[in-house]
């Protein structure tokens, strides 16, 4: 048996093949088309998470209201002025209005959409931004490797978490595009093939994603030190003049700051304030804190399943990864006898995926657990020399993003969301070595891609159904005052919102006291708490006496139950 020797030059010779525009057209087509097929099997007010559900209804008040503001209201303002029960959880009072997104550009841009096809229609911009994403893939592996890029356009598009965020109302599809065609761009001034201009138009699409995303400034700082140490041997080398190094990262960093200093301008003219750049301070005071937690969600974001406790989830889902990751290797190599301990680990990692959803389908929270390619890319990726100053973007940019992630929602999102770039650059190390492998390695390799993503676009329809006519059975127009025990209950629900709606969130004891009391005032007929299952129903709230109650799924395997008090 013999081992497998890394591969010092492309898997082709670096001669990428003329691109046909006809070609591209139609495979970026077909590939927004079979988005549009998949987004059909969803319900388009239910989402992939509460994000999602304050986006909405950003957009529904948006659209109400024929306005850019993204002023969602609040139905007790004058009985509640701080907004403490305000409906939709972190929901913030911002100048004179309410304020729940985070980031302005996906909701302005979404607006027309919405006037045009309502909550299915705004689905279009992460379509476009999952496209794009699967392009730059492209572009970059043409230049990394040579050849046509289709291995990459496809395993991108359609085998990895990239194609779960095309179906759901989310800025990561986008951002992800924007922070690549960054890092294609980054590439060709690496390799001499562009100037200042390439490195401005880098910075600026790295400045843009930022607007959307927070994590993109992680990876633009990282590929900003990994292009200063490349550009810094060449100098020392004599092989590139000094200045013309300082004006590349000069108009790296205009190009970077000049859309951040657009977004905050646009903030203050609709809002009167800053909310991103808020944000993103409030994300680098926090830092610090919580390291214990931040390790535990470390270890969920990459190698997370969600199907036992902590320990055993992580120690399962490393297995998987070791295993997808051994069979990339042994599978480039050329010996028969050294494949064929590929296909047995591959086999393995597959047995393991149907055991992980033989009880039913749920999150993946792990960018390589998600994302087998991303897996494969780890461990073959170094294999193709030209892949590895991308590989050391991806990977360097990992411990950074996870000392300043948002705490709190590791485990229910998709394929670490904070780590998609990384995922996707993965993803195409792993697409630029796949002609090293016998064609056989290469369908199962990406078929075991396809089958984790398919079971991922299907937990999407399932939770997105549940989620919207769970909301269909609590939002009823008679007068009563909905109260949710659960913090983002209400803002999972944000299709169905409207500000005018008597809707309330009350998390604690003396919370619901305070909304049994704004119901009073209001005159409402009936109060109607909605908590899990399990929790304290209290038998009065204020003058409110208990009634009949009613048990709703309201996310697959999470029900709620909703108790009617009348008599306030």
């Amino acid at each position: 048996m013999t081992a497998v020797a890394p591969v010092a030059t492309p898997v082709r010779p670096l001669v990428a093949r003329s691109s046909r525009p006809a070609a591209v057209l139609l495979a970026f087509i077909v590939l927004m088309a079979a988005y549009a097929g998949l987004s059909l099997l969803n319900d388009p007010r239910g989402t992939l998470g509460t994000d999602t559900g304050g986006k909405l209804a950003t957009v529904v008040e948006m659209d109400r209201h024929g306005t850019f503001d993204p002023d969602v209201g609040y139905w007790a303002e004058d009985l509640d002025p701080s907004g403490h029960l305000h409906p939709l959880w972190y929901t913030s009072h911002v100048g004179n209005g309410w304020v729940n997104v985070t980031t302005l550009p996906m909701v302005l841009m979404a607006k027309p959409l919405y006037a045009a096809g309502g909550a299915r229609a705004v689905v279009l911009l992460p379509m476009l931004g999952a496209a794009f994403a699967a392009l730059a893939a492209r572009a970059l592996a043409r230049r990394i490797a040579g050849g046509d890029g289709w291995w990459a356009f496809w395993t991108v598009g359609l085998a990895s978490p990239i194609a779960i965020y095309a179906l759901d109302f989310w800025e990561h599809a986008p951002g992800v595009a924007l922070a690549c065609w960054g890092v294609v761009c980054m590439y060709d001034v690496l390799e001499g093939r562009a100037g200042w201009r390439t490195a401005l138009a880098s910075g600026a699409l790295f400045g843009v994603a930022a607007t959307m995303r927070t994590e993109a400034l992680v990876y633009a700082a990282v590929l900003g030190v990994v292009a200063a140490v490349v550009l810094l041997r060449r100098a020392l080398a004599g092989q590139q003049p000094w200045l013309r190094n300082v004006q590349w990262g000069g108009a790296f960093a205009f190009g970077l700051i000049a859309p951040l200093v657009v977004n905050q301008w646009i903030e203050g003219v609709l809002l009167g304030d800053a909310i991103r750049s808020d944000r993103v301070a409030g994300t680098a005071s926090r830092a610090a804190g919580g390291s214990s937690l931040r390790a535990k969600e470390a270890l969920t974001t990459a190698v997370g399943l969600n199907r036992l406790p902590f320990r055993s989830d992580w120690v399962l889902g490393a297995v998987i990864v070791a295993l997808v990751a051994y069979a990339a290797w042994r599978l480039i190599g050329s010996d028969r006898e050294v494949r064929r301990f590929g296909f047995v680990a591959l086999f393995a990692a597959v047995l393991l995926y149907l055991l992980c959803f033989s009880d039913g389908l749920g999150f993946v929270p792990g960018l390589l657990t998600a994302s087998p390619l991303a897996a494969a890319g780890v461990a073959i990726g170094w294999s193709v020399h030209r892949w590895r100053p991308v590989g050391a973007v991806a990977l360097l940019s990992v411990p950074v993003v996870w000392v300043f992630q948002f705490t709190g929602g590791a485990n229910p999102q998709w394929g670490g969301r904070y780590l998609l770039i990384t995922g996707t650059l993965l993803a195409v190390g792993a697409a630029v070595a796949l002609p090293l492998m016998p064609l056989s390695g290469r369908v199962a390799i990406v078929g075991l891609a396809v089958m984790v993503t398919l079971m991922g676009s299907l937990w999407l329809s399932q939770r997105s159904h549940t989620v919207a006519d769970a909301m269909r059975t609590l939002d009823r127009h008679d007068g009563s005052v909905l109260v949710s025990r659960e913090a983002h209950l209400l803002r999972e629900g944000g299709a169905f919102y409207t500000s005018d709606k008597r809707w309330l969130t009350a998390t604690t004891d003396a919370d619901l006291e305070q909304a049994g009391a704004i119901a009073s005032a209001v005159d409402a007929p009936a109060l109607r708490v909605v908590g899990a299952v399990g929790r304290p129903i209290p038998r009065t709230v204020g003058h409110w006496r208990r009634g009949a109650a009613q048990r709703v799924e309201f996310l697959p395997g999470f029900d709620v139950i909703v108790v009617t008090y009348t008599g306030g």
